[in-house]
């Protein structure tokens, strides 16, 4: 059995800021409109909705609703409800301004539209029918609790004349409901129709005394309608969370894909491929869905070395799982290796010719076109900036958290404070490094990569630190070791090398 809804004092109807009536400027300085407002069907949602229902089913209008009236004219009049009329089925309207002396056209009846926009405007057309021009469906919502958003839901009336002042709103538009569980909570919600159908933008309503209204859209490239939930909406495990989206009615034959995105930044599609329709004045309801979020991050282990600054290092290199794994290689400054899989080694596409300079991200294919983290115009691009930022730090951007990248200076107290052993742990050559307080960790040699090669690997080792090397703009500080010695050098920024995190 169908149930039926209406979006009504905190919700649907809700439009933009109250603009306060100005002193004189009454009731009687407009003509005496009343309204009422047709109701919303959504087969799925019952009255534990908490949404505010007469027993008719009608909408409670809401202090501070405005719209545009035409009052037996083509001039765009603005009116909102009355204070009195707050929490009301049927409300009264008064005028909230003048709009001085403006020339228009007699016309045979009232028409309204809400939302209010000053720039809406309307003419006559053939069988008593009005084009109300002028008209933009937002590409951007607003979440409301079990609601549309402010502005987002319009509604034309006609009546029967032009001294009948009750004003019997149809709703313009239809809607998706989509429910969520989960334990995130939601920033955004985007819909669009896998055929790139055009759900918003700028719009013409057509609407009679005793028709339903229809709406036709003209912008071409508004594809995709968001529903910004601000902070966050939280969810909740149990109890499916509604995310209403007001949309133009259509048939989808492809079916539509939402996205949603989580205060993690984490992305969910739902996508359904099966012909959808929405339809004026109803909800098309989706089943609630759990939304999976971001992956748990790795965790990733730490040794208290005892130093001086009660910096943690990493027990592993970023890419590994174990101490004695070689990990991934890293140009300086860049996130991802330029390979997809080492065994069998395969380059990404635009990779392919190796760590080199051709293939370097900060960079215009030279040593000298330098695009970022440059000191030098001999060197290209200036900024000045000595130390990587998180989105260019191999270990912020792929383990996350407070993870990051060791400076030069870090580097250099593990190096003065520590004992370096060269060793072999599980067969794999490295440097086995015991802080003051006899905590250690292992460093695997895994040597280095340079155009296509893999060099050195078991007989020595290239750690890159996130600090320019302040003698040359294109090289950066790392350390290195063999069964020798270790030493901290500088080197072109394109080498593949190992990153070893650390965290506060």
């Amino acid at each position: 059995m169908k149930k039926v809804l209406v979006f009504g004092l905190m919700a649907a109807l809700a439009v933009c800021g109250c603009q306060k009536v100005e002193k004189g400027d009454t009731a009687s300085a407009g003509k005496p409109f009343t309204a009422t407002v047709e109701a919303m069907v959504d087969d799925a949602i019952a009255m534990e909705t908490k949404t505010s229902l007469d027993s008719y089913g009608n909408v409670l209008w809401k202090q501070g609703d405005q719209v545009s009236i035409f009052a037996g004219s083509t001039i765009n009049e603005h009116y909102q409800v009355t204070d009195a009329s707050e929490g009301r089925t049927a409300a009264a309207f008064s005028r909230v301004e003048s709009p001085g002396f403006v020339a228009g056209g007699e016309i045979p009846n009232n028409v309204a539209f809400y939302p209010y926009a000053a720039t809406t405007g309307i003419a006559k057309r053939g069988g008593g029918t009005y084009l109300i021009s002028d008209v933009t469906l937002p590409a951007t919502q607003y979440y409301a609790n079990v609601s549309f958003g402010n502005g987002a839901f319009p509604m034309a009336a006609v009546t029967s004349s032009a001294s009948d002042y009750n004003l019997k709103f149809k709703n313009i538009l239809g809607g998706l409901k989509l429910q969520l569980k989960g334990t995130a909570a939601i920033t955004s919600v985007s819909i669009t129709g896998n055929n790139d159908e055009v759900l918003c933008g700028a719009a013409e309503v057509a609407v009679a005394d005793g028709s339903l209204p229809s709406i036709s859209l003209t912008d071409a490239s508004a594809k995709t309608v968001t529903l910004d939930c601000g902070n966050g909406v939280q969810l909740s495990e149990t109890a499916a969370t509604a995310f209403i989206i007001a949309l133009p009615p259509m048939t989808m034959t492809g079916g539509f894909t939402v996205t949603v995105t989580g205060t993690d930044g984490a992305t969910m599609e739902i996508k359904t491929t099966k012909t959808q329709t929405i339809t004026r004045s109803n909800l098309l309801s989706m089943p609630a869905v759990t939304y999976e979020g971001a992956a748990p991050a790795p965790e990733h282990q730490y040794v208290d070395l005892g130093l001086t600054s009660g910096l943690k290092w990493a027990s592993c290199n970023v890419g590994a799982n174990a101490p004695e794994e070689y990990g991934d290689y890293f140009a300086w400054g860049e996130t991802e290796p330029y390979y997809s899989s080492q065994d069998p080694l395969t380059w990404n596409d635009s990779k392919s010719a190796g760590y080199n300079w051709a293939s370097y991200k900060w960079c215009n294919g030279s040593y000298s076109t330098l695009t970022k983290y440059n000191y030098s115009s001999s060197y290209g691009t200036v900024d000045n900036e000595y130390i990587l930022v998180p989105e260019d730090d191999a270990a912020a951007a792929n383990w996350g958290g407070s993870w990051r990248m060791p400076t030069d200076a870090e580097w250099t107290e593990l190096r003065t404070e520590c004992t370096w052993t060269w060793t072999t742990q599980n067969g794999v050559n490295g440097r086995l490094v015991t802080g003051p307080n006899g905590n250690s960790i292992f460093l695997p040699a895994a040597g280095n990569r340079n155009n296509t090669d893999l060099d050195y690997a078991g007989s020595s080792g290239y750690y890159w630190s996130s600090s320019l090397s302040t003698d040359d703009p294109g090289r950066a500080y790392f350390v290195y070791f063999n069964s020798v010695g270790v030493r901290r050098l500088g080197s072109n920024r394109y080498f593949g090398f190992s990153v070893r995190p650390v965290t506060e």
